[in-house]
């Protein structure tokens, strides 16, 4: 089992669009702040990982127990964000993740994280 910790309160990718026009045409990118958030995850958990860590290619199950500060996530999107915020650094695809068993919300204004255990599956 892998133990990940990703600081701060988490950032729902899908709540949170902004609408980018190029002439005619327009496209749908995230937040800034879910960017913020995402870099600030990623930074994290490569700190976390030991040197021989490998991308996880295989399936695998997650447990997510989020810590939230403000306004309640949308629990659905923040397991979207957690999912593309950590493909390729490690996993390689987010449709590798089969289940998301025991995955939570709790209301934590003092330390507000997300809590990651992450099983390969066999």
């Amino acid at each position: 089992m892998i133990k990940l910790i990703l600081p701060g309160p988490i950032r729902s990718k899908k709540n949170s669009k902004r609408i980018f026009s190029r002439g005619k045409f327009k496209t749908v990118l995230p937040s800034l702040a879910y960017l913020a958030w995402e870099e600030d995850a990623r930074r994290a958990v490569v700190a976390q990982l030991p040197a021989e860590f490998k991308l996880i290619t295989g399936d695998i199950s997650i447990n997510a127990q989020i810590y939230y500060k403000g306004q309640k996530p949308d629990l659905s999107g923040a397991l979207e964000s957690i999912g593309d915020c950590l493909e390729k650094i490690v996993w390689e695809n987010d449709k590798l993740i089969c289940s998301w068993d025991g995955s939570h919300l709790y209301h934590d204004l003092i330390n507000p994280r997300t809590e990651l255990y992450i099983e390969l599956i066999e």
